[in-house]
């Protein structure tokens, strides 16, 4: 008996305890956590990987935080010193003196020197984007300037000298025209196959097929030790299952252009555990045109014609929820010094009047080429369909084509197609960087995609400016290049992004640039 009154005793303090011990647990909390072992952990979601591989020039995406260039922009798309001290011309502007910071480490321990900087300058300025390799006899002239001569002045100094005086040349080094790297992170074929950066965290690994990108913190770091432990990158390409990511707390930010969909505000704003946040930053949406001879609109009065059947304040007000700006000029409004209104206006009447004008009163047909790796980040799909039903009303019966981005950049440069949604971002430069690459003839992405665009007194206009050192007369040329692309409608802009991006409340100083870069350094966890 008194063996069963101790066994009954027994058994009802150990009821006891789990009961206690169930009531103290502390309750499941979404966000981040740290791991058992203390660590502090962020992941990242976006809508595209931010992995680019060795045949790139940067490797990883710059909001990886891996990699920093001698210059960034600022808020106002001014010139800022990151690893740079200084970016100086001479007199005669011929010359750039460059003076590093002292004390920067790369993530294998090598020093941030001179020799290392003007290896990396040669290996960017010769980086040949279309065949994707280092080709000595290739040179990016059109962002860098012609370079004649790069030399060490000492350890922490040296010298950039042109052909011709380049007035924005710091300009022209923001971001990855000056990513920096370790000489160990290059292959013989100057292909970066572990990229060795200065950032405050570091490339552990990638998988492929999860697309997740893992980094860790350098402890090393020149501005100082980083407050979280890793970070991961996480591919979402879906925007449903991104948001639901975050809310369940698979992931703690959602980052990057088009990383939070204007009609998910709301969501957002709704839940108690997230914060939302927004930014103009310097990438506008554009219709590019295939305008090559025999293309609908090889014809100038088409471009017109499609131009003013766009009604940029709706697309605003409706589909984007008044997170964006109706585009003014193919310039964003970020780089406000060197915009000019050239007014873009919707008007329909005029729009049936220039189509029968070019062809007639028969009905033409073209094709909306939309990539569907950009249709989880931006309305495109909605802005085509309402674009596709103003184009009927004039006579044009478009018709919207969605392929896979390897199709679509195929298509383009093949120029099967006529119109291509899409978006530019100036992340370095003055606002040359738009012209040289977009409406240039022969620049990178007229030629690759077939733009067809070909204008002597535009390209005179390029060259002019890129080498006047006034700026009030580099702001007379900037101005008189937006005004004759619309006037022949080269590119027509829709409008200005500003990036909406969220994160559960715990995450803390989590802030994008007018590039969407966040600075990771001074991300925590609270």
């Amino acid at each position: 008996m008194k063996k069963k009154i101790a066994l009954l005793l027994s058994l009802v303090i150990l009821l006891a305890c789990i009961a206690s011990a169930c009531s103290n647990s502390p309750a499941q909390q979404s966000g981040p956590q740290p791991t058992a072992s203390g660590s502090k952990i962020i992941t990242i979601a976006a809508g595209r990987s931010f992995y680019q591989g060795p045949t790139t020039n940067i490797f990883v995406h710059g909001s990886t935080n891996v990699w920093q260039s001698l210059v960034m922009l600022n808020d106002k798309m001014e010139a800022e010193m990151k690893l740079a001290e200084s970016a100086k011309p001479s007199q005669d502007g011929l010359t750039w003196t460059i003076k590093l910071k002292s004390g920067v480490t790369f993530h294998d321990g090598a020093k941030l020197t001179s020799d290392v900087a003007i290896m990396n300058l040669d290996r960017l300025y010769h980086w040949n984007s279309g065949s994707k390799s280092y080709d000595p006899a290739f040179e990016n002239t059109g962002e860098f300037g012609k370079i004649t001569k790069m030399a060490k002045v000492d350890d922490l100094s040296f010298t950039v000298t042109h052909e011709k005086a380049i007035p924005d040349f710091d300009l022209r080094l923001g971001y990855e025209n000056s990513a920096m790297f370790s000489p160990a992170s290059f292959n013989s074929k100057k292909e970066i196959t572990t990229p060795y950066g200065t950032g405050p965290y570091k490339y552990d690994s990638y998988d492929e097929k999860t697309q997740t990108l893992t980094l860790s913190k350098f402890d090393k770091y020149w501005e100082g030790v980083p407050k979280l432990d890793k970070v991961i990158f996480k591919n979402i390409a879906d925007a449903t299952t991104r948001l639901s990511a975050l809310q369940s707390g698979e992931v703690d930010v959602i980052s990057d252009v088009g990383g939070i969909l204007p009609q998910q505000a709301s969501t957002v704003l709704g839940d108690k555990n997230l914060v939302m946040k927004q930014r103009l930053v310097s990438t506008v949406h554009y219709y590019f045109m295939n305008t090559t001879s025999g293309k609908l609109f090889s014809d100038v009065n088409m471009r017109r014609a499609l131009s003013l059947s766009i009604d940029r304040d709706t697309i605003v007000k409706k589909l984007l929820k008044g997170y964006g700006e109706p585009a003014k000029s193919v310039l964003s409004s970020a780089g406000s010094t060197w915009l000019t209104d050239c007014g873009y206006v919707f008007d329909a009447k005029q729009a049936k009047e220039l189509k029968l004008k070019a062809i007639g009163t028969g009905e033409a047909s073209c094709t909306i080429l939309l990539n569907s790796s950009l249709l989880g980040r931006w309305p495109y799909q909605d802005t085509a369909a309402m674009i596709q039903a103003q184009l009927k009303e004039i006579g044009v019966n478009a018709q919207i084509e969605t392929v896979d981005s390897a199709t679509w950049t195929k298509r383009l440069k093949e120029g099967t197609y006529d119109i291509a949604p899409q978006p530019f971002t100036v992340s370095a430069g003055e606002p040359n960087y738009f012209f040289v690459r977009n409406v240039r003839s022969g620049g990178t992405n007229n030629a690759s995609r077939s733009y067809g665009i070909k204008d002597a007194a535009l390209d005179a206009l390029i060259d002019k400016v890129a080498v006047e050192p006034n700026k009030t007369e580099r702001q007379k040329y900037y101005a008189e290049m937006q005004k004759l692309v619309k006037e022949k409608e080269y590119v027509i802009p829709l409008w200005y992004d500003v990036t909406l991006y969220a994160m559960n409340k715990r995450v803390q100083n989590f802030n994008l640039d007018v590039t969407f870069c966040p600075d990771l350094f001074k991300v925590s966890i609270g």
